[in-house]
């Protein structure tokens, strides 16, 4: 899914460093990112690969590094610069302030500047990074709350798929590499725009990516849901393409069917079903709007728990306003 977003980006017009001798590519790695101590854990190198495509002072870079074999990578600590880690192959597990993250194309990631981080990657790791300067989230800040100065900025690593920051992040990262052909920006007004694509991916991150001063920035959250329906929620989650009856629902969080119901209506305003198909109809949304337009949509509703197509359709487009066939060219 991470992937497709960026298969229209001409990376292989940037190509810095193709090559199977690792002892070539990783200066060139350590320069485009940071210098790094580098251990192969198991197997042998048998590719390297450096694009670096500049968008002003933004960085997209599509990376292979020490592929064919599973390696362990310490680069320390990141200084001046965010970066949003995006999988497109393999798995990685990342350790990263005090926790142990497993990352893999079912979800992004963003390292924040001077948090202490090092990975191990599976034989067959790539990614897609985008390296944020520093100074645009500042800037982001300032411009957001009318402050002189920003503090110390550090995100939650964590973005899945499925969160509304995912959401508002996949047209930012579609814009950005709608922009990689304008480099560092040939003309004033190519500059100005490019200039303008940082602060508001900056922004974006901000306004839906939980970090450390958000209860600065963003407004008082409602009522938190009990924890009964965030176990709930996150149970239906993790079946969702599933037959799921509410009764087992409500049996796993142990509820009667009547409670349960009645919590979410005074939560939500939905009932657990009705929840249900929305998310479903999101995570198909999301599928028809970043994977392979090869897969039938029939089978991405039959994934996501839609038996029968034309009821799938219909129920789309009342929540989105327009066909999945609609969502898919668009």
């Amino acid at each position: 899914m991470i992937a497709s977003l960026f298969a229209q980006v001409p990376f292989d017009q940037y190509r810095v460093i193709d090559t199977d001798d690792f002892d070539e590519a990783h200066p060139h790695i350590c320069q485009a990112l940071n210098s790094a101590k580098f251990q192969v854990l198991s197997g042998a190198i048998q590719h390297n690969l450096l694009d670096l495509l500049p968008c002003g002072h933004l960085s997209l870079i599509k990376l292979r590094y020490g592929y064919g074999a599973e390696v362990s990578v310490d680069p320390g600590c990141l200084k001046g610069y965010f970066l949003l880690v995006l999988p497109t192959q393999g798995k990685a597990e990342f350790h990263f302030d005090g926790r142990r993250i497993e990352v893999s194309p079912r979800e992004a990631f963003i390292i924040s500047p001077d948090k202490r981080f090092h990975f191990r990657a599976s034989h067959d790791y790539e990614q897609v990074l985008l390296r944020l300067n520093r100074h645009a989230m500042d800037d982001a800040w300032c411009r957001l709350t009318a402050q002189d100065h920003a503090p110390s900025l550090f995100f939650d690593a964590v973005i899945s798929l499925h969160s509304p920051g995912w959401q508002a992040l996949i047209p930012m990262l579609q814009w950005v590499g709608r922009c990689a052909n304008l480099g560092q920006g040939n003309s004033p007004a190519q500059a100005a725009l490019l200039a303008q694509t940082e602060v508001l991916l900056a922004t974006t991150l901000l306004l839906h990516q939980p970090h450390n001063m958000a209860a600065q920035l963003w407004p008082a959250p409602p009522p938190s849901a009990s924890s009964a329906i965030r176990r709930a929620q996150a149970y239906m989650l993790e079946h969702l393409g599933e037959r799921l009856p509410v009764a087992s629902v409500a049996s796993h969080c142990g509820l009667s069917v009547r409670r349960l119901q009645a919590l979410f209506q005074d939560e939500c305003r939905l009932s657990p079903l009705q929840w249900l198909r929305h998310q479903r109809l999101l995570a198909a949304r999301l599928n028809l709007q970043t994977a392979e337009r090869n897969e039938k949509i029939a089978d991405v509703a039959m994934r996501y728990g839609f038996s029968h197509l034309g009821e799938f359709s219909q129920a789309y487009r009342e929540a989105f306003g327009e066909t999945p066939q609609q969502t898919r060219k668009s």
